[in-house]
């Protein structure tokens, strides 16, 4: 038997994929877009988003490769975590008189919203194909630690913006 064109595939593909996902990527196309202009934010709304990120990187990994998948996970969010702690390149953030945030616009957080749904989904239509390989060691751990590193870009990109617009402290000497 001969396999399908590779374009009818793609078509069923896309024809099966349930209406919510099409919403989750309007959804966070329209957040990342919003984050590429400059904005003002509080500190706790700026924690929000990587924290909405990695509940859904952490929710992408167990749903694909179960709760087992996790610790991989949480390997991959420590080694970018403690990587952006040495290498943190300093967002450009002002604070405001009112304990708010001025954030310069950028288009790091709309990429890596968008390599994570795609990855979730080439992930989930691979799965489909290959169910097997949701067992992999190698797949399993590798795809973990990738969502784990992904939405820890996330969260030490807003660290180095809370970072870069803490005020200044004066040392004085007697």
């Amino acid at each position: 038997m001969q396999a399908p064109p590779l374009s009818i595939v793609i078509v069923e593909i896309l024809r099966h994929t349930p209406p919510w996902v099409w919403a989750v990527l309007v959804a966070i196309t329209a957040l990342g877009l919003w984050q590429c202009r400059t904005y003002d934010a509080s500190r706790r709304r700026l924690l929000l988003a990587p924290i909405a990120f990695a509940a859904y990187s952490l929710w992408a990994t167990c749903s694909a490769f179960g709760i087992a998948a996790a610790p991989a996970w949480l390997a991959g969010t420590a080694l970018v975590l403690l990587a952006g702690r040495t290498w943190r390149p300093s967002p450009a953030a002002e604070p405001t008189a009112d304990g708010r945030i001025v954030v310069a616009g950028s288009p790091l957080p709309l990429l890596l919203m968008w390599t994570l749904f795609a990855l979730r989904y080439v992930v989930a239509v691979m799965l489909v194909f290959h169910p097997g390989w949701a067992h992999g060691a190698a797949m399993v751990v590798g795809m973990a630690a990738l969502y784990g590193a992904l939405s820890a870009v996330f969260a030490a990109r807003a660290w180095g913006v809370l970072h870069a617009a803490r005020p200044a402290t004066t040392i004085q000497r007697a």
